[in-house]
């Protein structure tokens, strides 16, 4: 109890402080983390914006410098572009390294670029982005994955030559695109005034977040207006297929508005709590997208739980090892009177305290505690004494009883101490308790006390009995419960005297009982009963031989005896602890 106290007086308050400030921390962590992964997809966002957005804007004035400074010059010999269409379109290219290629295509005559070695993709996305764009006169986005993995933009943006070529008069800038304007539908737009189609292949993959040598491990999507997935780097088809299907993904399909929002799938087999950004970007309709695992984010708020519970555990251990070095010094004295007080009330009352090493309270409080002993330990010895003494006045008394009744026949005389003996070692085979064995034991050395209530004419008559000698003859069970019932200490044996005469097939007195009715122990003394009967030389008959003897036990098994009683007492035979009285008369077995 001390050492229990002390250790709640050092922990509680160190573990209600540790849940608060883990809660907090907790907390403050995840709303970081949160707020980190907002920002990185906003910036992200914005910077594939900006590039878009801004490669638009330069072809746009690239394609009116060109109309204007054209000034009837050839854009193409051979299919080749001239010169000084080169040079134009080269300096486009070299101002931006995202820029893989850069096309012109007047209104008549193919298009002319700065590099065709492009991939199939790329090519076949932007033709069909050129071709928008110079039937619905609007600029026009397309996506395409190279090699796999490898995302690119392809951007048409078509160009009419300026009303007024006068110098300083600057070109109208074009209107802002709507956000649907990239899913028009060219085969139900008017034909547009273009006079110039200006086209850009942009790489995708150095750019910020799509950076294939990013060491974020945000896992990064770009999806387009219906919420499919176009590009993603981190994850598997399943989580794709997860992810468009997700309800912040649906949301944004039908209002497009950055959230930071959470979801449930189920990807690889594995269900997963998954935070995710989504940030549109701007007039392409596609939103960039930016998740990770939930337990991923909050890695590092796990970790500061993880590492407060093992700082908490390292503190409970210091404090078990100071509460217990603090409670064994102050309960040891203690502690040795309350185990020398258990071993005295467990009866070891020679034990005493060892005074040594304690207080001057402590020293005189076990002086008087070791004197007390000596007092108990003295009147125990006595009492034990007496209760010896007693115990062999009682059993003598007990002896000297059925001696008395053995000695009303001359030819039973010894018979009960012979049947106590019996009986007990049955007892010691059947497996019971030496309490039970001494029980059984006075039992049998009582069983026939009744006989004292018979007449001794009845007792010592060597003939046959008549039917009223023989019911005076049964009655000794009775009359000898009756005798016995005012000694409380052996009621037990009871049952015992009464009915060591029934039968296991029920056909035996005074209360005809039957099988498993009747108790134990007065099965057991009625085998050794008859066995002692038939092995001791009666006026109707000669002492049966040993062989004999077991025979005829043997034969009444299930009639008059129990098996299991009989196994017992086989067993006690072949184990050489059942012998004759004296050497028998041999004789043919008969019935008993």
């Amino acid at each position: 109890m001390l050492f229990f106290m002390l250790l709640l007086v050092g922990i509680v308050p160190m573990l209600a402080s540790s849940a608060l400030l883990v809660g907090q921390n907790r907390d403050l962590l995840e709303n970081q983390e949160r707020d980190i992964l907002v920002n990185e997809a906003v910036a992200d966002s914005r910077n594939l914006t900006y590039r878009l957005v801004g490669m638009r804007k330069q072809l746009h004035q690239a394609g009116l410098s060109l109309l204007i400074s054209d000034q009837g010059r050839a854009w193409s010999t051979n299919e080749a572009p001239e010169p000084w269409l080169i040079d134009n379109l080269s300096a486009l290219n070299a101002n931006n390294p995202s820029v893989v290629s850069v096309y012109a295509s007047p209104a008549s005559g193919e298009a002319l670029a700065t590099n065709r070695d492009m991939p199939r993709e790329a090519l076949h996305s932007l033709g069909l982005e050129m071709t928008v764009a110079r039937q619905t006169g609007l600029p026009q986005y397309g996506f395409a994955v190279v090699d796999g993995d490898r995302p690119m933009a392809t951007l048409a943006v078509p160009v009419s030559r300026p009303a007024s070529n006068s110098p300083g008069v600057a070109p109208p800038e074009p209107e802002e695109p709507a956000d649907d304007l990239a899913s028009a539908d060219p085969t139900e737009a008017a034909e547009a005034d273009v006079d110039l189609v200006m086209a850009a292949v942009m790489d995708l993959s150095t750019v910020g977040a799509l950076a294939s040598d990013t060491s974020d491990a945000l896992d990064t999507a770009i999806i387009d207006e219906d919420g499919r997935v176009m590009w993603s780097r981190g994850m598997s088809p399943e989580a794709q297929v997860a992810l468009s299907e997700s309800p912040p993904v649906r949301g944004f399909v039908r209002q497009p508005l950055g959230q930071l929002s959470e979801y449930s799938a189920e990807i690889d087999g594995d269900a997963q709590e998954m935070l995710v950004r989504l940030a549109p970007l701007g007039e392409t309709g596609w939103a960039l997208v930016a998740q990770r695992p939930r337990a991923a984010a909050f890695r590092a708020a796990d970790r500061l739980v993880i590492n407060t519970l093992l700082a908490s555990l390292l503190v409970v251990l210091l404090a078990l090892v100071v509460a217990a070095v603090a409670a064994r010094r102050l309960s040891e004295p203690v502690q040795r009177l309350a185990e020398t007080s258990h071993e005295i009330a467990a009866g070891n009352f020679g034990r005493r305290v060892e005074t040594g090493g304690l207080t001057l309270e402590l020293a005189e409080l076990a002086a008087d505690f070791n004197r007390m002993g000596n007092h108990v330990e003295m009147y125990v010895g006595e009492l034990k004494r007496a209760a010896q003494a007693n115990r062999e006045l009682f059993i003598g008394s007990l002896r000297a009883f059925a001696a008395a009744i053995d000695a009303k026949d001359p030819y039973t005389r010894g018979h009960s101490e012979r049947v106590a003996l019996l009986s007990r070692t049955i007892a010691r085979h059947l497996g019971m308790s030496e309490e039970e064995q001494h029980h059984i034991w006075i039992a049998a050395l009582l069983h026939d006390v009744g006989k004292i209530g018979v007449d001794d004419r009845i007792l010592k008559k060597s003939g046959v009995l008549t039917d009223e000698e023989f019911t005076q003859i049964k009655a000794h069970t009775v009359i000898g419960e009756e005798i016995l019932t005012p000694i409380v200490d052996l009621r037990p044996m009871l049952p015992v005297v009464r009915l060591h005469h029934e039968n296991w097939n029920g056909r035996g007195y005074p209360d005809g009982l039957k099988g498993e009715q009747i108790p134990l122990m007065a099965r057991v003394v009625a085998v050794a009963d008859t066995f002692d009967a038939v092995t001791t030389n009666r006026p109707y008959q000669d002492a049966y031989s040993l062989e004999d003897a077991v025979a005829t036990i043997r034969r009444l098994v299930g009639s008059r005896f129990d098996a299991k009683v009989v196994t017992a007492f086989l067993s006690a035979c072949e184990a050489g602890e059942i012998r004759l009285p004296r050497i028998p008369q041999r004789r043919a077995a008969s019935a008993v």
